[in-house]
């Protein structure tokens, strides 16, 4: 039996895309670097980047991070915050996360020596340092006084000239007022107490709608932030992305098959990477045609279904008499309509249900109205249409 050749995809689905592959976003790149400067001068800065799922939130930052690292010689540390609730379990997460960060840096053992009694393990045989405070007046005692705990931590920093923190995925912080009060004062006090000896800079990540909340909390929360929203990808960057990205595997891609990919991506970082990802395994000539692109595309069009979108989708949407009408979305491509207009794709038995389905669908929060009461409805995410697009040309059963 002939081997298979080992093989390794250049894609990586469900994770940040790597520096090198990053495309798009110079614009915000290019603006948060300018204040970089600030921030080594001492001047402490605070960022958000929002966008809904899927464009990319994470890999921006994560690009943004090893820039600064490069560039600007700063300590870079990204929390992904995931489920955390509160302040303290964040700020644990931010020391442990820095400890690992510049445990190989010459100058780390002062560092080390002050925080000694509160560090559990030290790197034995590459094991990863863990934080175990001694007492929960040490985490406290932080929390209150965060400015000039990190303004101290970078007096040791030596040939490093500060420190770029990233709050990755705030939904758990967003719960209740605490984080938009605390995160406030903590800005305050560097401004007034600290400005000129604190190189610090924040970067938080989620989505619009939690920013919009942690301004509901405290209405000054909004105006600490340099805010900047990340869309889809122009097609021009999307084309660098797949056409680059397939060429450092030797792999060439025809133009009917790029434009297919294109057009399913439709500008959306996570969609993608899954497409390139199920492209990528379709080949087996060290070409892409149009045949392989569409295997993959269809392909990609499944996991995202089981990743994103049928998580979110109850049993109700599922239920035979609706059916038809999502895939009848998908068939003519509707990111928006107006209830009256669509109805004309629809028969008979369609139209007897699709009141019921849309206030379903919004209730789910698939749909939504882009103006209450106007009759106008469009998916909150183009991960939804492009999902039901691909599932109208597989013709399958959701």
């Amino acid at each position: 039996m002939e081997e298979v050749p080992l093989r390794e995809t250049p894609f990586q689905p469900g994770h940040p895309v790597s520096p090198e592959n990053f495309k798009g976003r110079m614009d915000i790149i290019e603006n948060i670097s300018r204040y970089m400067t600030n921030v080594i001068s001492g001047n402490a800065q605070h960022f958000f980047i929002t966008g809904k799922r899927g464009m990319g939130k994470t890999s921006l930052a994560t690009y943004v991070k090893n820039l600064v690292q490069k560039k600007f010689k700063m300590v870079g540390v990204h929390v992904v915050n995931d489920s955390v609730h509160d302040i303290e379990s964040l700020i644990e997460q931010i020391i442990e996360r820095l400890l690992n960060e510049i445990e190989s840096e010459s100058w780390s053992e002062k560092i080390f020596d002050k925080l000694r009694d509160n560090i559990k393990s030290a790197g034995a045989f590459g094991a990863n340092i863990e934080l175990r405070p001694n007492s929960d007046e040490f985490i406290k005692s932080v929390k209150d006084n965060f400015p000039q705990f990190l303004k101290e931590l970078t007096k040791d920093f030596d040939d490093k000239k500060g420190i770029f923190i990233i709050i990755d995925d705030i939904n758990g912080l967003t719960k209740g007022p605490e984080f938009a009060t605390w995160y406030k004062s903590f800005s305050d006090t560097l401004d007034t107490d600290f400005r000129g000896d604190s190189p610090i800079a924040i970067m938080l990540a989620g989505y619009p709608d939690k920013l919009q909340t942690l301004y509901n909390h405290n209405p000054s929360f909004n105006r600490i932030f340099r805010s900047y929203e990340v869309g889809p990808l122009t097609r021009s960057e999307v084309s660098s992305f797949f056409e680059d990205t397939f060429k450092k595997v030797n792999i060439k891609v025809e133009s009917e098959a790029l434009n297919e990919m294109i057009d399913f991506s439709a500008g959306i970082p996570t969609m993608m990477q899954e497409i390139g990802y199920g492209v990528f395994w379709e080949d087996v000539d060290g070409t892409i045609d149009k045949k392989d692109a569409l295997h993959g595309i269809f392909e990609a069009g499944i996991q995202i279904g089981k990743k994103f979108v049928k998580p979110e989708i109850d049993s109700s949407i599922y239920s035979t008499k609706y059916r038809s009408i999502l895939l009848k979305m998908g068939e003519h491509t509707i990111i928006s309509f107006k209830k009256s207009d669509f109805e004309k794709y629809l028969n008979e038995e369609e139209k007897r249900v699709f009141s019921d389905f849309l206030k379903k669908a919004k209730k789910l929060k698939i749909l939504e109205q882009d103006i209450p009461r106007s009759g106008i409805y469009k998916f909150p995410n183009m991960l939804y249409p492009i999902y039901l697009a691909i599932l109208s040309i597989r013709n399958e059963k959701l």
